[in-house]
């Protein structure tokens, strides 16, 4: 299949909703403006607008960081990281906090709904939608509040959308660079009286370092706005988004010294086109406020991968929230249902049919969650506020493998915070909260592999934080104990035959703990600022008791793989002329092992990356030229395996320049 033109002749009137984060109009981080216009993850213009269940974001009992819309056209990301980079708590494999790429503890949104399956989130998700269309970012890290889904053990990586313009706007952009960079992006937007709308469209294509590769994307956006009466507000959004990818395999040190270029094993092909459609609803009361949101997804993704043959896959799926807020003369309660049904119909052919020619087995998965939740917030003095909350959540999972299986679990998860204003511009917070993840149904029930005794993941975590700002300081800091017992890892065992199989087991408990610290400076009266992101994580297996025929390791109190302890990113932005600023990020990270058995042989610590971005607006005009990866590192990420080190590899050094004009 080949990327078709996009087409936003939709038959629905559809949305990607609002989410339950609107606009606020004070936050505790309001450190002094700076005379630049820069980065930042506390800046008080970013979290302005930022509300969760009707409170403002940054007066949660939650570790959480917004990145606005200048810095988000600033970093012009096409890897998420480069944007992830600057929040504490990012990992090295697809989750907050938790260095586990095969698990989903974290979940992309978009306004407040989930872009894909609870069960299938990542980090990485937030590049599977209409990056051009993106106002804000929130990063909300722990399974701290009942509005979000009870395995979010990691977090939530929240994208809110760009509003309807009030008048007439839009703009066209151009972008070229090196590995074959191209960008090309239009939007226009307007009010006529009731009515608001606005439509993005946009288009990237992307080769890369490595032979063979690429990853090109084209996305539409459009997004209708209709004020019923000074009360309701009808909002609806739909969404087309076309990748095709080719992801290359893995590298040893000794070839990537020989030929960084060449093309090695195939990690992933994917040809995706994804379709969002829905509307909400939102309709203010005396005292509070109801909410709406019904949303409809197809996902059609032809691929495959190293860890699978060619498969045909059809994802079609519905996501329904109805809240209701209540407002208090001393507080708010808001209780809601969210509904989740899932059905994912999938052709799998022979590992060799690349072409998807020939014969194939075809089978369907599906998901249910319905989840009841509710928040109480009581204000018992002018500083002092306790919200306590509770989500239950009933899942369902089926497959017509094997004559049909199925399996039910259902948890109840308690959220309890304080928090405590010191002063105007400063606070200090506590959470305490659980998280609940499920098995699947593979390693539940593979004919070959299955393991039916498993137990889900149960998840019990503490966080303590402070933040605001002292004069032209701002920070931003937490500690956070994360316990997860029932813990699943999946493993490469023998058997007293010498044969290799693999089987998933409740391995024991880990602990997933930290201090997560941002601090910027920006003088009032200066043309200059610093900003410094710091994570100190410290993962560990409590006990790994390995208890099937062959196994001969415990990696009790092992370090997870892929978890250094120390992750800094430093940023120093300069605007030496008037509406030309430059700014230069330095990102780093220490020592890790690259396997759960911590071998010596297995040990990694990345390059420096370092990064210069200039920009310059005149008028209508701006004009932007990025340099990423001054110092050319090419081994990003390690993997060790049978005794091998091999390194995922990023772009070498990467420069593109561009330009937009706003009409």
């Amino acid at each position: 299949m080949k990327i078709t033109p996009i087409s936003i002749a939709i038959a629905l009137c559809c949305s990607v909703p609002q989410s339950n984060i609107h606009a606020s109009e004070q936050t505790i981080n309001s450190a002094p403006e700076a005379l630049i216009e820069t980065i930042t993850v506390l800046g008080a213009s970013n979290a302005k607008n930022a509300k969760l269940g009707g409170i403002n974001l940054k007066e949660l009992p939650l570790n959480a960081h917004v990145v606005g819309q200048i810095e988000i056209e600033r970093i012009r990301f096409v890897d998420p990281d480069e944007l992830l980079d600057r929040i504490p708590g990012e990992t090295q494999v697809r989750n907050l906090r938790i260095p586990n790429g095969g698990k989903s503890y974290t979940l992309a949104f978009v306004d407040g709904v989930p872009i894909e399956s609870p069960y299938s989130g990542a980090t990485q998700r937030l590049d599977r939608v209409n990056t051009a269309d993106i106002q804000r970012v929130e990063v909300i890290k722990g399974p701290a509040s009942a509005l979000f889904p009870n395995n979010v053990f990691g977090g939530v990586v929240n994208v809110v959308t760009q509003d309807v313009p009030k008048q007439s706007s839009g703009s066209i952009s151009a972008e070229s660079g090196n590995f074959g960079r191209r960008r090309l992006g239009v939007d226009y937007g307007n009010t006529v009286g009731d009515f608001g709308y606005s439509l993005n469209l946009n288009s990237r294509k992307l080769d890369g370092l490595r032979e063979e590769s690429q990853n090109d994307r084209d996305a539409a956006s459009v997004k209708l706005v209709y004020d019923l009466n000074d009360r309701t507000r009808l909002t609806s959004r739909a969404e087309r988004f076309e990748e095709v990818t080719q992801v290359r395999g893995n590298l040893s040190a000794e070839q990537i010294a020989t030929d960084p270029r060449q093309a090695g094993s195939l990690s992933s092909a994917t040809d995706l086109i994804q379709d969002t459609a829905s509307i909400t609803v939102r309709h203010q009361l005396d005292q509070g406020e109801i909410n709406g949101v019904l949303l409809r997804r197809t996902k059609d993704t032809i691929g495959l991968s190293r860890f699978r043959g060619p498969q045909d896959s059809n994802d079609d799926a519905t996501n329904a929230n109805l809240s209701y807020r209540h407002d208090l003369s001393n507080g708010s309660l808001i209780f809601g249902i969210d509904t989740y049904r899932g059905d994912v119909d999938t052709k799998q052919f022979d590992r060799a049919d690349v072409d998807l020619a020939g014969d194939f087995n075809r089978f369907s998965t599906q998901l249910a969650i319905d989840a009841y939740y509710g928040q109480y917030k009581l204000d018992v003095t002018d500083r002092f506020t306790v919200i306590a909350g509770v989500r239950h959540e009933e899942i369902h999972l089926a497959s017509d493998l094997e004559g049909g299986q199925q399996a039910e679990f259902d948890s109840t998860a308690p959220k309890l915070g304080l928090t405590y204003a010191v002063s105007d511009t400063n606070q200090v917070w506590l959470s305490v909260s659980e998280g609940f993840y499920t098995p699947d149904l593979d390693d539940l029930y593979d004919p070959e592999n299955g393991n039916p005794n498993l137990k889900p993941e149960e998840a019990k975590n503490i966080e303590l934080g402070i933040r605001g700002n002292i004069g032209n300081w701002a920070y931003d800091t937490s500690i956070y104990r994360n316990r997860i017992s029932n813990y699943l890892v999946t493993q490469e065992l023998f058997n007293t035959s010498g044969d290799e199989f693999e089987l998933t087991t409740n391995a024991g408990q880990v602990t997933v703990q930290g201090v997560e610290s941002v601090l910027e400076y920006a003088p009032s009266e200066a043309n200059w600022r610093i900003g410094v992101t710091h994570t100190y994580a410290k993962n560990k297996f409590d006990s790994f008791v390995q208890s099937t025929p062959g196994a001969a390791d415990d990696y009790s109190g092992n370090e997870l793989a892929r978890s250094p302890e120390h992750h800094l990113n430093a940023r120093l932005a300069w605007e030496p002329l008037s509406n030309f600023t430059a700014e230069l990020e330095g990102d780093f990270y220490s020592t890790y092992y690259s396997d759960d058995a911590n071998s010596d042989a297995g040990k990694f610590k990345r390059d420096e990356r370092l990064n210069l971005r200039l920009s310059y607006a005149k008028d209508q005009w701006r004009f932007w030229l990025n340099v990423l990866n001054l110092s050319d590192t090419l081994e990003d990420r390690s993997s060790f395996s049978r005794g091998n080190l091999t390194f995922r590899t990023v772009d070498g050094r990467n420069y593109y320049a561009g330009v937009s004009y706003q009409f």
